[in-house]
């Protein structure tokens, strides 16, 4: 029988880093009671090969379940992945090929279990289901739904204002979602508020065809190193949770201090107790932001790795920035110097590639990102090329520059 969670334990697990729980009476009643097992349900889209910190979230939630004694499904996309899902986006995804897709789940499967126990866990592939799929059963399916329930949806809206097409295969997206929880029976289903109009339809479903509707847990989206939502389509602004422990404790360091609240809530595990008095104590700055970034870093690099390691990741650190050295593994950037024995800032990051174009370069500078050797560059910086200068672009990328 399942573990029965404490309520203090059970208002945190409902509450914490969680934007929408439906129906919260339902299933707070359901783990209160722990008279049967729950099971719990989350799908992955695999479109690419390695998951995020965010995705650590609702992760967690399942763990925890997991823990209480319930028993989780987690449900690669292999057949919802080819379509691409339209979440967040106003124009349509391109299809990824069935190889490509299975590729990029072999490395998910290993990541689900660096945070979910695989005791008590099912892995499955929509292709259990979807593989005996006719059109028959694809017609039954989108007969369920009306086109003015898709429509609703925000990113479907959009496209209509912009005239963009909308290809059918994209309507048959949270369908084919949906069915996952029928196929599974699942309970409850965890997901990121990108999410929300998928799972809901799921719910919907279920419904439908005589199941009782699954509740949902909705969790918040973690924001990235560029301050926007962390996703797998953007490499370059996430933390991943293969990332080594000194990229994980750098990374967290870069971030905007106002995501701290964000981080130590959502993203650690740190009571919640210490949580409110680092963040109180940063309000009524009595604690300096930066040594509460330290703290944060070091928690987060902790539970994806080992105390052990998060120690050695601060101390690297330290002496990479805080003792102004420089990190052992500058890549280095040939440039065309053409015998001009100096270049302006601009264009060197523009000729090196570290900028995409003089427009990215010009916000790069201008927003006060660059350092050449130290010193903060401006729009008039003139860089000689009589030396080999180290190029800073934001607080962790370094270049050293060869000319030729």
């Amino acid at each position: 029988m399942p573990t029965r969670p404490s309520d203090a334990e059970l208002e945190e697990f409902l509450t914490r880093g969680m934007a929408e729980v439906i129906v919260r009476e339902d299933l707070a009643a359901s783990l209160r009671a722990g008279d049967r097992q729950l099971r719990i349900k989350q799908g992955f889209d695999p479109t690419h090969p390695n998951l995020h910190l965010g995705h650590a979230i609702p992760l967690r939630k399942m763990r925890k379940l997991a823990q209480w004694g319930h028993e989780i499904v987690l449900i690669v996309g292999d057949w919802t992945t080819q379509i691409g899902d339209p979440t967040d986006k106003d124009e349509t995804r391109p299809t990824m090929s069935h190889d490509k897709v299975m590729r990029n789940a072999e490395t998910y499967i290993e990541q689900f279990h660096l945070i979910v126990p695989r005791e008590g866990t099912r892995v499955v592939f929509q292709s259990e289901w979807f593989g005996k799929f006719g059109l028959k059963d694809v017609i039954d399916l989108a007969s369920r739904f009306t086109t003015q329930q898709m429509l609703q949806r925000e990113e479907f809206r959009k496209r209509l204002e912009k005239k963009t097409p909308i290809p059918i295969k994209d309507l048959l997206y949270p369908l084919l979602q949906a069915h996952d929880s029928v196929a599974i029976e699942s309970d409850v289903e965890v997901g990121g508020t990108d999410q929300l109009f998928n799972i809901l339809a799921g719910r919907e479903l279920q419904e439908q065809v005589g199941q009782k509707p699954q509740n949902l847990l909705i969790n918040h989206l973690l924001e990235g190193l560029d301050g926007e939502k962390m996703s797998k389509s953007k490499p370059k602004t996430g933390i991943w949770l293969t990332d080594p422990p000194n990229e994980i404790y750098g990374k967290v360091m870069s971030i905007e201090d106002k995501l701290m609240p964000h981080y130590f809530e959502w993203a650690t595990e740190m009571p919640r107790k210490e949580v409110n008095k680092i963040l109180g104590a940063i309000g009524n700055r009595e604690l300096h932001p930066k040594e509460a970034k330290e703290k944060l870093a070091w928690q987060i690099t902790s539970e994806l790795h080992s105390p052990a390691a998060a120690d050695e990741a601060k101390v690297a650190f330290g002496k990479q920035f805080k003792e102004g050295g420089l990190p052992q593994d500058i890549p280095t950037v040939e440039v065309e110097i053409n015998g001009h024995a100096e270049i302006k800032i601009v264009d060197l990051l523009r000729d090196s590639k570290i900028a995409s174009s003089r427009s990215d370069a010009l916000r790069l500078v201008s927003q006060g990102g660059v350092k050449v050797d130290g010193s903060k560059a401006s729009l008039e910086t003139m860089v000689p090329t009589s030396t080999e200068p180290v190029i800073q672009v934001g607080p962790r990328k370094h270049y050293r520059i060869r000319w030729r």
